[in-house]
């Protein structure tokens, strides 16, 4: 039995028992609590919708009725919930609480803003051809009415109050001067809707209902306007009924603690001897004893902890053996070159060797060889310290390939292999241009490194996704599946044998890998053996 298993077993008992003591006084209080919200609700329903209506007409926009949401609900005590007819929430008190969102218990209650055009046929008899001009005025000056009002909130200026006119149509009282910008919007607002407008009120003149028809095209033209309707959901925050609980409620905890501690005494001494030997095991192991394993026989959560312990401690004692065989590696490195050189200086300050050209040249690529080792340590050193500088400027991705492309043009040609970019440009991004053609620079090194004469190495730079990829593809001997995760680990090396003449330090694709982490990018490797291998650079593309 998984201890999983044993866990629910237990839990199930305290669930019964405490079920058994609470579930009368559960249905009880609920129901209380159910019949309250829905008498506060109804009480309060008709005034908070009417709040809401007349923020929206005077507003021209639901913006910035949170912080009158949050004052109705206090004041009222209610939770007040506002949800568009597509059951987007716009505002929930819960919300603004900085609590859950609860589940509603109430009916909706529209809230809709938008006025309905009242046409009295006695005053209509009167006006005759003009109902249509009538119409077209009221349909402006609304429009011009909601418009200012939308662009006044946005600034942060309170509109002015409105009241329905002879047409039911909420307009605002007064007057007066509006913002420059206001009035420019409300001006191209009716600008762009004129012929719109004139257009559907035409087409009414040959409709059987003429006035019928008026009226269904102001609601539609104001529709593309004028504040959406919403559904409005109370449900009462009033919880002191909930005390009534407190005695059956802490009989109820007593038992189910006693339970929990009882079964937690089980679980305790049934768990106590694993736990012990991986507590002795990873003090060995923080001791430097990195072999150290501990026997895994269950396969419940503790058998499974166990074996994460034993992959980590793997983990470990490979790490701790990939970084000596690293330091030997880079000894051996520096070692040779300063041989080298002080052989040769030695040579010369004997006489033996007369100096020229050649000889100070072979010296310097020696020198120059130490030179990339320390630098590849200095890099790694500040990268994973997180002091690595950069320069970050906007650049173009695509052109930044192009010219990785032209930089190794010739090694690649030397190599017989065929070198070609292929960039779907511009891509901006943002970051240090230098360290980034660090990046591009080592898979390309990397690329013809391992790739045969006649094969081909393609650098590639396109958008996916709101994204700049840059791409290394090469036809060369890729990467066994089993050395794939490790691949950008640090100290690490595909062929340990590996010397000086045919690859680095190991340390290239480490670096590489925190430069681009440090561009919020991402760098990832495909590959099959034998057939070659992909390397794939994200960035964030910068926005227009």
């Amino acid at each position: 039995m998984s201890f999983r298993l044993r866990v629910f077993l237990l839990t199930l008992v305290v669930a019964v028992v405490a079920t058994g003591a609470t579930a009368w006084f559960s249905l009880r209080i609920t129901a209380q609590q159910i019949e309250r919200s829905q008498q506060e609700a109804t009480r309060h329903v008709a005034d908070i919708a009417e709040t809401a209506r007349t923020y929206a007409r005077r507003h021209g926009t639901w913006a910035g009725i949170s912080r009158r949401v949050e004052t109705l609900a206090a004041a009222n005590k209610q939770r007040i919930r506002l949800v568009n007819l597509d059951g987007q929430v716009i505002v929930d008190s819960d919300n603004l609480a900085r609590r859950a969102a609860r589940p509603v218990v109430s009916p909706a209650t529209l809230v809709n803003p938008r006025p309905t055009l009242t046409l009295d046929p006695k005053e209509l008899s009167k006006i005759g051809a003009k109902v249509d001009a009538l119409v077209l005025n009221e349909l402006s000056d609304y429009r011009r009415a909601v418009v200012n009002a939308r662009c006044l909130t946005d600034v942060g200026v309170e509109p002015p109050p409105v009241t329905p006119d002879q047409y039911g149509i909420p307009l605002p009282a007064g007057g007066g001067a509006l913002p420059g910008d206001c009035s420019a919007q409300a001006d191209d607002a009716q600008q762009d809707a004129r012929e719109g407008d004139y257009s559907a009120t035409r087409a009414c003149t040959t409709a059987p209902d003429h006035i019928a028809c008026l009226v269904q095209v102001f609601g539609d033209r104001a529709a593309t306007f004028a504040p959406e309707p919403l559904q409005l959901y109370l449900g009462a925050v009033d919880d002191d009924a909930v005390t009534v609980l407190a005695r059956p409620m802490m009989a109820a905890v007593g038992a189910v603690l006693v339970l929990a501690v009882i079964g937690t005494a089980l679980v305790a001494r049934y768990m106590s001897r694993p736990l012990r030997s991986l507590t002795a095991a990873s003090r060995r192991l923080a001791d430097g004893h990195l072999d150290t394993r501990v026997t895994t026989t269950g396969r419940d959560e503790v058998g499974e902890l166990s074996r994460s312990f034993n992959r980590m401690a793997a983990a470990l004692e490979g790490a701790e053996l990939a970084q000596r065989r690293l330091l030997a590696g880079v000894a051996h490195e520096l070692r040779t070159p300063m041989s080298n050189v002080l052989g040769y200086l030695e040579a010369l300050q004997d006489g033996v060797v007369p100096p020229s050209r050649e000889l100070f040249g072979s010296l310097h690529e020696e020198v120059q060889l130490q030179r990339r080792i320390l630098d590849d340590l200095q890099d790694l050193t500040l990268a994973e310290a997180g002091h690595l500088a950069y320069r970050r400027t906007d650049f173009d991705l695509a052109e930044l390939v192009e010219v990785s492309r032209v930089a190794h043009l010739a090694v690649a040609e030397h190599g017989g292999v065929r070198l070609t970019a292929e960039a779907a440009g511009p891509l901006p991004v943002h970051g240090d241009q230098d360290r980034l053609r660090q990046v591009l620079g080592n898979l390309v090194t990397n690329a013809l490194r391992y790739t045969d004469p006649g094969g081909s190495v393609v650098l590639r730079a396109y958008p996916l996704h709101g994204r700049a990829i840059a791409e290394v593809r090469d036809t060369g001997c890729g990467i066994a599946p089993q050395d794939l995760p490790h691949v950008f680990h640090r100290f690490w090396r595909a062929d340990p044998a590996r010397d000086r003449e045919t690859g680095g330090s190991g340390l290239g694709l480490t670096i590489a890998r925190q430069i681009v982490l440090d561009h919020a990018g991402t760098i990832e490797v495909t590959s099959t053996l034998g057939e070659g291998s992909t390397f794939r650079v994200t960035f964030p593309i910068v926005g227009p």
